[in-house]
C-alpha cells in the first residue's frame, strides 16, 4: 500500500487549465459555464484516494475519488464551478489529494487564474488624431492612450461602418502612445466616398469589447 506521507510529500504537478492564457487569464466567454481543469494521475494513487480544486484556499468541489481503472499518468477533468470567478482579479488553483486510510494530504502548486470583466476604455475613447484634416489616397492615424490599455489589445477601425486596418498593442507601445495605424490607399480608394467617418473600438485579451471610439470626419478629397 502507497500511503501518502506528509513529511516527505509526494512531488504533484500542478493543475492544468487548456482554456487560459499562459499567464492564467480567462475569456470573459468561458465565465459562464465551469472551467475544465486538468489533473493528472499521480503515482502513488490507490483505489479510494480522492482529489478535490481549492480556490484562493478554499475547497470549491466535491472529493473526486480515485476508480480501480484510473491509472497513473490519466487526466481527470474536474469542473471549477463558474459562481467562483466572479470577483476580477488574481486567483490561486491548486489541488489536494487525500488518503481516507491515513488522513494523510498533499496540496499540489499552485497557478494564477486571472478574472478581468472590464472593458478597456472605460468611459471614453478618444477620437483618431490625424496630422491633417485632408487627405488623399492615404493617411496615419493615431489612437491616443486609453483606460486600461494592455499587450494584446486588439484595435478594430470602422470606417463609413467597414471594417478597416486592425492593430494588436505590442509591449514597446504601452511607453510610445500614441499607436499609429495606417490605412492604405487600396482601402481608402474601395469605399468610394469623398468623405470618411473613422471610429474604432478595442477588444482586450479576455474579450471585453469597448464602446465605439469618438467618430471623426475625414475629407479624402484633395
Amino acid at each position: 500500500m502507497n500511503d501518502m506521507n506528509v513529511r516527505e510529500p509526494i512531488p504533484l504537478p500542478p493543475a492544468v487549465v487548456p482554456a487560459a492564457y499562459e499567464d492564467g487569464l480567462l475569456k470573459t466567454a468561458d465565465l459562464n459555464a465551469p472551467i475544465a481543469v486538468e489533473v493528472e494521475v499521480w503515482p502513488a494513487a490507490e483505489t479510494g484516494y480522492t482529489v478535490r480544486l481549492d480556490l484562493d484556499g478554499v475547497p470549491v468541489t466535491e472529493e473526486r475519488v480515485i476508480a480501480a481503472t484510473d491509472k497513473p499518468g490519466d487526466i481527470l477533468t474536474l469542473g471549477l464551478p463558474e459562481k467562483h470567478l466572479v470577483s476580477e482579479g488574481t486567483h490561486t488553483l491548486e489541488y489536494r489529494i487525500f488518503s481516507p486510510i491515513t488522513g494523510a494530504e498533499v496540496f499540489s502548486p499552485s497557478i494564477p487564474l486571472i478574472v478581468d470583466r472590464t472593458p478597456p476604455g472605460a468611459a471614453l475613447l478618444a477620437a483618431m488624431m490625424f496630422p491633417r484634416a485632408s487627405f488623399g489616397a492615404r493617411a496615419t492615424a493615431r489612437v491616443p492612450a486609453y483606460f486600461g490599455m494592455a499587450v494584446g489589445d486588439t484595435i478594430q477601425t470602422l470606417c463609413n461602418g467597414v471594417p478597416g486596418p486592425v492593430h494588436t498593442v505590442v509591449a514597446e507601445e504601452l511607453s510610445l502612445a500614441p499607436i499609429q495605424i495606417a490605412f492604405e490607399e487600396h482601402f481608402l480608394l474601395s469605399l468610394a466616398a469623398p468623405e470618411v467617418v473613422v471610429d474604432y473600438s478595442v477588444t482586450d485579451r479576455a474579450g471585453n469589447e469597448s464602446i465605439r471610439a469618438v467618430p471623426v470626419t475625414l475629407s479624402l478629397v484633395p
